[in-house]
């Protein structure tokens, strides 16, 4: 149990041969709590990022939550904020509509002035280029017309990575992206596949990779401990396994209470909940007070 296998030579290393990743990591750890630099790539909550150990850890993280919640508004505003290059992968909503909901958020927008049409082309494009300013290390990458490979993201991500410490990849959402999976066999063996080629991805770069995942049917409608659909591996593979739950009804501000859990954490505490506030006409989550 003290000796851990070499994934590259698949041979057994003795506790002496790890030394320098752990104190590595030591150095790097003591340094973020003296000056305040962060670990790795940030999620935009303070409070999240603490209860993570500093941020998302490299390898994979799940995020779960029912229809409606905000998964895809998280996972951008995630992205947007992050500190660092990335790359969000969309299986399911087009490239445009991202790009609409970050200048929302970004511009302090109303999303459905963007798409009413009172808003003339100029009046969007200082809107857009705007956003470009603030967020310029957000790349999109369209997979709603084709399987994209872990692979080809992976070459991307370490050509726009550089020399830069931290990348981050979102993949909305992994049951789509799944079922694009050139795999013959079940959906749960697509889902494995898909599952194994977004781990690949983040060792090899290595990178955060953050998948949005569907709960299961009873998760859904009971809360609690949940799990994603398909396979088990969702949740045992997973660094961080989150979820959000809508927790009441809006208010007179246009925004909804949301709980987000924490049901796995590999670098902190599990079990902690965090009390946000989402503004759907901006797209927006902030940390309740």
């Amino acid at each position: 149990m003290v000796n851990e296998v070499d994934p590259r030579t698949n041979n057994p290393r003795r506790l002496k041969d790890l030394m320098a990743s752990v104190l590595n990591d030591a150095d790097a750890r003591h340094r973020a709590r003296n000056t305040g630099e962060r670990l790795g790539p940030g999620t935009g909550l303070p409070s999240l990022d603490r209860e993570l150990g500093g941020g998302l850890p490299i390898g994979t993280s799940m995020l779960l939550g029912g229809t409606g919640v905000g998964k895809s508004a998280f996972a951008l505003q995630l992205s947007a904020h992050c500190g660092t290059p990335a790359i969000y992968l969309s299986t399911e909503m087009a490239p445009a509509e991202l790009v609409r909901r970050l200048i929302a958020t970004q511009t302090n927008t109303f999303l459905g002035r963007l798409k009413s049409g009172e808003l003339s082309r100029d009046e969007v494009l200082a809107l857009l280029l705007a956003t470009c300013e603030k967020v310029p290390d957000l790349f999109i990458l369209d997979g709603t017309s084709g399987f994209v490979a872990p692979q080809r993201v992976q070459d991307a991500a370490m050509a726009l990575r550089g020399d830069r410490p931290g990348f981050v990849v979102v993949v909305d959402s992994l049951h789509s992206h799944a079922d694009s999976v050139p795999v013959e066999g079940s959906e749960y063996d697509r889902l494995n596949a898909a599952l194994a080629g977004w781990r690949t991805l983040a060792l090899g770069v290595p990178c955060s990779v953050l998948l949005i995942a569907e709960r299961n049917r009873a998760s859904a409608s009971t809360g609690g401990i949940s799990a994603g659909a398909g396979t088990r591996k969702i949740e045992y593979g997973a660094e961080v396994l989150m979820e959000l739950d809508r927790d009441g009804e809006e208010d007179l501000n246009g925004e909804v209470p949301i709980k987000l859990k924490i049901l796995k954490n590999r670098n902190g505490s599990a079990g902690k909940t965090i009390n946000l506030r989402f503004a759907g006409r901006l797209q927006r989550f902030r940390e309740a007070k």
